[in-house]
Parts: structure tokens; C-alpha cells; sequence
């Protein structure tokens, strides 16, 4: 049987945390925290997944790298939460760039929103199309290719799902980032297109270039 990343990470920081009790006359409890800051961090940037992308789009099926990631984790982790975490990994703006948490909570309300509201609440059959995962077009109108998510990723899912973070973005179903066009033109383009829908921008700031729309 596999041992889980986890539990192989915890017992490596365990020894080197020991050792350090030793060499540093850290107390037990000074120990035990950094043991815990130390494991909050590492999960936080713990890839869960390993997924190989083509052309065509993500080889593996949605189960089995959901199971990827719970066998990471060594406890259980859903189709619904890890779509989700994949999506977010592939949709929100880059640390480098600025991305941050608020717009990551936004994007997963945005399609938690959709689903229910376009889906029946399948937040699977809503972020892949019933395509599998794979890059944004014709077929998908979330991007779920690229990026395999991280703890981080998972952690905020789970708080937007559990309502532990309230939706921030008032009920939108659908978002873009102004930066994601080519031209100026492009997104005016999109705008005067979703506008002749009916949808309005929500204007919602996040500190990025990303618009949610309803």
C-alpha cells in the first residue's frame, strides 16, 4: 500500500524538527509550532496532481486525478473540489502578477454560481463541458489544462463551498480578465458581446484585471 506524500513530508519535518530541538535548544513547544507553520506551508504549495496535457487537452479523466490528489493528501478529495481547484489553478492571475486570494474565491463563486444556475448544480458538467479537463474554447468555457493545483487552491474551493467564505460577487455567473486579451479591441469586443446579452459587469474589485459579470 502507497504511503500518502503527506505523511512521508510530516515524518521528515518530525526528524528535522527533533534534530533542531537538539542542535538549537528549541523547547517542545517551540518544536511543535514550527511543526505546524512548517506543515501549513508546505501544504499550501503541495502540488496534488500530475496531469499530462496534450494538444487535445488533459489525458488523465477527472477521477483519476482527483484520486492523485487524495492519495497526496492521504484523506479523501471529490470530482467537484478538485475540478474546481484545477480550474482556479488555470483560470486566477499568477502570484508574479499579483493574483491574489479574493480573486481566487471569485472565480470559484463565479462557477459554483453557473453550475446551479445553467447546470442543474454539476459543477463538473459546467467546467469541462462533459470534455474532460483541457484548455478554454468551443468546448469549455473554463480553462482547466495547464496548472495542477495546489493545497491552496483546494483549501479556498472547500471554504467557498462550505460557505465559510460568503459569495463576493453578488450571484455572477460569468468573468474575464481585462489583461487576457490580445488587443484592447478584443476586449472591447467581449464587452459589447456580453452586454447584447443582457449581462452587466458587477464591479466587483479584486485588485486584478478580473470582471464579474451576471
Amino acid at each position: 500500500m502507497r504511503t500518502p506524500r503527506i505523511v512521508l513530508v510530516i515524518t521528515v519535518l518530525a526528524m528535522w524538527l527533533i534534530l533542531s530541538w537538539y542542535t538549537e535548544s528549541l523547547n517542545p513547544a517551540e518544536s511543535a509550532a514550527r511543526l505546524a507553520s512548517e506543515l501549513a506551508e508546505w501544504a499550501d504549495e503541495m502540488r496534488l496532481s500530475s496531469a499530462t496535457v496534450t494538444d487535445d487537452g488533459v489525458q488523465e479523466s477527472p477521477q483519476e486525478l482527483a484520486g492523485q490528489a487524495a492519495a497526496t493528501l492521504g484523506a479523501p478529495v471529490t470530482i467537484e473540489e478538485y475540478t474546481l481547484a484545477r480550474m482556479v489553478a488555470c483560470e486566477s492571475t499568477s502570484a508574479a502578477k499579483g493574483g491574489n486570494d479574493e480573486e481566487k474565491e471569485a472565480i470559484v463563486w463565479v462557477a459554483l454560481n453557473d453550475a446551479n444556475a445553467n447546470n442543474g448544480g454539476n459543477i463538473v458538467a459546467c467546467v469541462t463541458g462533459g470534455h474532460g479537463y483541457g484548455h478554454q474554447g468551443s468546448l469549455r468555457k473554463y480553462a482547466t489544462a495547464l496548472n495542477d493545483p495546489t493545497g491552496h487552491h483546494l483549501q479556498i474551493v472547500r471554504d467557498c463551498m462550505t460557505g465559510r467564505v460568503p459569495d463576493p460577487t453578488g450571484g455572477a455567473t460569468h468573468f474575464l480578465h481585462r489583461l487576457g486579451f490580445k488587443s484592447r479591441d478584443g476586449y472591447l469586443a467581449a464587452v459589447t458581446k456580453w452586454t447584447g446579452y443582457g449581462w452587466q459587469n458587477v464591479g466587483l474589485d479584486v485588485g486584478t484585471s478580473l470582471e464579474v459579470w451576471t
